[in-house]
């Protein structure tokens, strides 16, 4: 039964979606960036500068995944990390200026994943699609 195979086709789609952005990353000569560190930029894009803490929290990830991907962000100049000086074990996540300025591309290549995902798919089909995944996401840790 086709049903049974739902992880298979989530996960093959997750990794086609992934293929896509580190197509449309060499395209546009973006350097040191994976599709892992989208949520967190997404993240920084629209809060200015949060904690460690918050940000793993915000982008359902454990602290030592987010630590690792943010020290890549940190090596390429894309974020800035900074002790709180009223707590050393605090760390403030923020974009540096070369993060900034992924944000117009970021939402060019995320207008085009959209686009190409959503092909062939009507507004009604979408809906229920992302009714149904939220549903199955509810259902799991």
């Amino acid at each position: 039964m086709e049903t049974r195979n739902i992880a298979t086709i989530i996960s093959d789609t997750r990794a086609g979606i992934n293929r896509y952005l580190l197509q449309e990353l060499k395209r546009l000569g973006i350097e040191g960036l994976a599709p892992s560190h989208g949520a967190i930029l997404y993240h920084l894009f629209t809060n200015e500068q949060v904690t460690m803490k918050d940000l793993a929290k915000a982008v359902r990830r454990d602290k030592s995944t987010v630590t690792a991907l943010v020290g890549k962000l940190v090596a390429n100049g894309y974020v800035d990390k900074e002790s709180s000086t009223l707590d050393q074990r605090t760390v403030y996540v923020r974009l540096s200026q070369r993060g900034q300025a992924l944000q117009p591309v970021f939402e060019e290549v995320s207008r085009n994943l959209i686009d190409q995902m959503w092909r062939g798919v009507d507004e009604a089909e979408q809906r229920e699609l992302v009714r149904l995944l939220k549903k199955i996401r509810a259902n799991l840790p």
